[in-house]
Formats: structure tokens, C-alpha cells, sequence
């Protein structure tokens, strides 16, 4: 009975790949720099301010193309292999900002408000040429559950894993906010090499690539409406994240 116990552990190890030895859980901590796409986005509110007055409206003004900062980012990334096969939770920082620039937009109402905290002034028309200040996002960041697969180099009984190892991983992930921005989901990809120092510690390099959608209420309608000055309307901007990332860590192994 206990052969045969030994025989069906053996069997489901073969099949996953995965030896007492080589199953592991591990921790990842990495910074490194994220570089982002240029990206089309949309501003769009359900009031505008014409001639002072507060009125409701369909404004909607389309952006040809906006262009982010790059950013240092942050993360940590826990999981599990088993074997070549391995499963994780990966968290990161995410700072969209917005350069100063000149921007291509269209709009059919007049937008004369702030934006994330910055004047900005659109007139409507066709493609109009825009500049815009630096606008500053709230810090975000991102929450990805990745399947991940791993190819050990130069394996040994006493180092199943290998002194070198590539990987590769994909997974969705989500946008983590603060109350002025909205979560949604999107992808995270990636892979890298790993060089095993000791059994335990590892140093780590990888390409990442996260796509997200955002939804942020960038501000406010302000002027007066039944003779009473204030602001009304929220302000939306909606854009797709698209971030390329390289980075690297420290990884410990159990």
C-alpha cells in the first residue's frame, strides 16, 4: 500500500514537472523604470459653462494623443512553483502623469476649467492644436494574478531549479485607486532571467508590459446656476494605460 502511495505521488510530480526539490514559494521585491505609450484619451461631462452659466450638455472632447512621463516603479510579487509551472500575485506602482505638451484636440463645447488641479482651455473645433500644463494623476497602482512557466539552465539534483532560469508570465490586472479614479481590469505580461546566488537568494531581471483602462474624474464644471456660484458636473477622462517596464529585484526562495 505505501509502495503504491509512493508510486501515484511520483506519477502526479512527472506530470506537473515538479519534485520535492524543485517545488518552491518565493518572494520578489524590484523597482525599475516604466516607460509609457502615447495614448488617445476622451473628456466628456454632462454640463458645461457657457457664459459663466451652468448648463446641461453633452461636452465631450476627443484627444488625439496624450503623452505620459516615464516613472520609477515599485513592487513585490509573491508565489509558488510547482515546478516548471508556477502561480503568483504581483503588486506595482503606477504614476500616469502627463507631460507639459502640445496636444491635437476636438471638442464640440468650449472647455474652460481645471483639470487635476491645472487651467486648462479648449475652444471647439476640428483638431485643435491645445498646450496643456503638467498634469499630475493620483498615484496609482496595479494588482495581477499571473500563471507563470520557467525554464531551468544547468540543473543539478542539488539545484533543481537551476543556477539560471527564464521565464515568462501573463495574467489580468487591476487598477488599484484612490476616490478619484476608478479600478478596471486589463493585462500584465512579461519574462526574465533569474541567477540563483545561494538556494534561497536570487538576483532578477524582466520586461514588463501592463495594458489598463482608466477612468478619472479629472475636475469640475464651475460657474453659476440659478444664481448660486459653485461647481457641479464631474469632469471624466478616459484613456488605456499602456505601460512598457524594465526592472529588477531580489528574489528569496523557501
Amino acid at each position: 500500500m505505501k509502495a503504491g502511495v509512493t508510486a501515484s505521488l511520483l506519477v502526479i510530480a512527472g506530470l506537473s514537472g515538479a519534485t520535492p526539490a524543485s517545488a518552491q514559494t518565493f518572494i520578489d521585491v524590484f523597482a525599475g523604470r516604466s516607460m509609457p505609450e502615447d495614448t488617445a484619451a476622451t473628456i466628456t461631462a454632462d454640463e458645461a459653462r457657457i457664459n459663466g452659466t451652468i448648463v446641461p450638455a453633452r461636452l465631450r472632447i476627443d484627444v488625439a494623443s496624450l503623452e505620459p512621463t516615464s516613472s520609477t516603479i515599485y513592487g513585490v510579487r509573491i508565489g509558488h512553483w510547482f515546478g516548471r509551472i508556477g502561480l503568483a500575485i504581483d503588486a506595482a506602482t503606477l504614476d500616469p502623469d502627463v507631460r507639459r505638451q502640445t496636444i491635437r484636440a476636438t471638442g464640440n463645447l468650449r472647455l474652460e476649467e481645471e483639470l487635476f488641479g491645472e487651467p486648462v482651455t479648449i475652444d471647439p473645433g476640428r483638431s485643435v492644436s491645445v498646450d496643456i500644463p503638467r498634469v499630475t494623476v493620483p498615484t496609482t497602482g496595479t494588482v495581477a494574478a499571473l500563471a507563470m512557466v520557467r525554464l531551468p539552465i544547468g540543473a543539478t539534483p542539488a539545484r533543481p531549479a537551476g543556477r539560471f532560469a527564464t521565464y515568462a508570465f501573463a495574467g489580468p490586472a487591476y487598477l488599484v485607486t484612490d476616490s478619484d479614479l476608478s479600478g478596471n481590469w486589463g493585462l500584465r505580461a512579461g519574462g526574465g532571467v533569474k541567477l540563483a546566488l545561494t538556494r534561497t537568494l536570487s538576483l532578477f531581471g524582466e520586461y514588463r508590459y501592463t495594458r489598463i483602462a482608466a477612468d478619472a474624474v479629472a475636475g469640475r464644471i464651475g460657474g453659476e446656476a440659478m444664481g448660486v456660484r459653485g461647481s457641479t458636473g464631474d469632469i471624466r477622462i478616459d484613456l488605456n494605460v499602456r505601460n512598457h517596464s524594465a526592472v529588477g529585484g531580489v528574489g528569496l526562495s523557501f
